[in-house]
């Protein structure tokens, strides 16, 4: 009997991510960045939330589950 292989590492990347795009506005495309790339520009950039203030939905729950997958200091701030 075959069983599923559990999706460890991965999580379901959100079509728009506007906050990612702000904090990295040099890249041309955030969405080639690897989940944990990702969390690294996020933990970067995360004092520039108040000033972009566009991080919310689907994007505040997909930094959510990546902060609890690799266990970031941002899921005390989220």
């Amino acid at each position: 009997m075959a069983t599923a292989k559990p999706k460890i590492n991965s999580v379901a990347v959100p079509k728009k991510l506007p906050f990612l795009e702000s904090i990295c506005w040099q890249t041309a495309d955030v969405y080639r960045f690897s989940p944990e790339e990702m969390l690294s520009r996020y933990e970067r950039g995360w004092r520039y939330r108040d000033i972009y203030n566009n991080l919310e939905g689907e994007e505040i729950n997909f930094l959510k589950e990546l902060a609890r997958l690799y266990k970031s200091w941002l899921l005390v701030e989220l």
